[in-house]
């Protein structure tokens, strides 16, 4: 079973100000700070959450791929 579609900023590199905004329809719930995977035009890269719940943009997101386990990269 699924959870509900959130919207999740994630950040490609700590040292950037930048985020980007992914849909996230999982099981349990993510935290600021939990590595995840998302596909780009580049492949799947793993990036940081930065932010949950977070207001629906105008524009159409991608999904989050998978959320990584720890000690994962």
């Amino acid at each position: 079973m699924k959870g509900t579609k959130m919207f999740v900023s994630v950040k490609f590199s700590p040292r950037h100000h930048r985020t980007y905004t992914y849909t996230f329809d999982g099981d349990q719930p993510l935290r600021p700070g939990d590595m995840v995977k998302v596909e780009t035009n580049d492949g799947t890269k793993a990036v940081t959450v930065a932010a949950v719940d977070v207001k629906k943009p105008p524009f159409a997101c991608k999904p989050i791929v998978s959320v990584m386990a720890e000690g994962e990269l």
